[in-house]
């Protein structure tokens, strides 16, 4: 019997119970055995490196969708034919923006299939921001606009927003690329090779943003993510969050909203150009070593990518799916959230797949924070002020990166 090695990525065995429910239908119809090891999120990365240089241990991998050009420029990964990707309905099956990772720049061979997409949206409560006399159709949907909306509700005595500000949100360059690509700017060109947050375009996407760190009330500082979605979430405390597609209904399931909160929530999408992530599944190129193991690497590869499987794992862990046809399907929460969802999944916007992405994504979450904590500390001095002082040294540092 042909064996596989998967490993999957959860901070806990509840994180995988539908993906090894997966896993043992596929080994049921194939006649295969799959060994599942969970990896723990602050450990995968490293563990699927060591994998990578050593050439041994993995042969199917779940990856988060901008570690799989690394990965692939390590020469560590089976690229997938044309007649595979057929097979699973070809590049326009899949949301564009996570297509748009499965290649490393300078190569043409495909290297990872989409599995799974991740998003940001704003969530905000519908009964303060009437409070403060705001009209929610237009209240996020600019950058200007979401900033005139924070001092509204400032002025009117309601906490605008929280936002995690422990050392290391690794989320905040996904958030504030939406600022940034607003005006047509981005944190990198294409190719991995130019420093462009600090282009006049970025700039001003930056200021706006950072400018909204100016309205989080003194008690919401130092909170984690877990903590900001409580307070808005179960606490009520805040009128705005912005979180995952899927923490309404993960609230929900845990019963972590009051009823009476309930009716109040809405949702609205980031403004500017909301980015898009995720996971994508990958075969280690040693399977090329054994044709049945290769043969039986790619066929789980395409099982667990299905849209019926796709349409489990949402179901049971709001794993949002890569595959366009599988949100048919699918039903979500809040109300409004699926005009939001089809709206981000064809404009949306993934980070450039280059090959250095992840020491890039390190100093980026190093500099963002940097200016948060400024931005917060130094009230007297105008944000634009800081952000422009900040931008300008950072870019010094990722061109010295980018350059060696």
């Amino acid at each position: 019997m042909t064996e596989l090695n998967f490993s999957a990525i959860g901070d806990i065995a509840d994180d995988i119970a539908e993906i090894v429910r997966l896993v043992k239908e596929f080994q049921a119809a194939n006649n295969v055995k799959v060994n599942v090891t969970r990896l723990p999120w602050e450990r995968a990365w490293q563990t699927l490196l060591m994998t990578a240089m050593e050439g041994k241990g993995g042969d199917v991998s779940q990856v988060g969708s901008t570690w799989a050009p690394t990965l692939a420029a390590l020469d560590s990964l089976r690229w997938f034919g044309e007649a595979e990707i057929r097979a699973l309905g070809g590049p326009l099956a899949f949301v564009p923006a996570a297509w748009q990772t499965v290649r490393v720049e300078g190569r043409s061979e495909v290297w990872a299939i989409p599995w799974s997409v991740y998003t940001f949206v704003i969530f905000y409560r519908r009964d303060l921001l009437k409070k403060a006399g705001v009209d929610e159709a237009a209240a996020f949907t600019t950058p200007e606009s979401m900033l005139e909306t924070f001092q509204v509700l400032q002025s009117a005595g309601v906490a605008p927003w929280a936002i995690p500000t422990t050392t290391h949100y690794f989320d905040l360059p996904h958030i504030a690329s939406s600022w940034v690509r607003a005006y047509g700017g981005d944190f990198i060109s294409a190719d991995g090779k130019k420093v462009l947050f600090n282009s006049p375009h970025a700039r001003q996407g930056l200021v706006e943003f950072f400018s909204l760190y100016r309205f989080l009330p003194a008690r919401f500082r130092g909170l984690t993510y877990e903590a900001c979605l409580d307070e808005f979430f179960a606490k009520g405390n805040t009128a705005v969050m912005i979180a995952g597609a899927e923490s309404y209904s993960d609230a929900l399931e845990e019963d972590g909203i009051p009823e009476e909160f309930r009716d109040q929530i809405g949702v609205a999408a980031i403004p500017g150009v909301p980015w898009i992530g995720g996971d994508h599944l990958v075969a280690w190129r040693s399977v090329r070593l054994d044709p049945e193991k290769e043969w039986a690497a790619v066929a789980l590869v395409e099982s667990l990518s299905s849209a019926k499987n796709q349409v489990r794992l949402y179901r049971e862990n709001t794993i949002l799916p890569a595959r366009l046809d599988a949100y048919v399907d699918l039903e979500f929460q809040p109300e409004g959230m699926r005009p939001i969802l089809e709206r981000i999944l064809q404009v949306g916007h993934p980070h450039p797949p280059t090959r250095l992405w992840r020491r890039i994504e390190s100093l980026l979450v190093d500099m963002l924070f940097d200016i948060a904590r400024s931005v917060m500390d130094f009230q007297k001095q105008e944000p634009a002020e800081i952000v422009e002082a900040k931008l300008a040294d950072y870019e010094r540092r990722l061109a010295l990166v980018l350059g060696g």
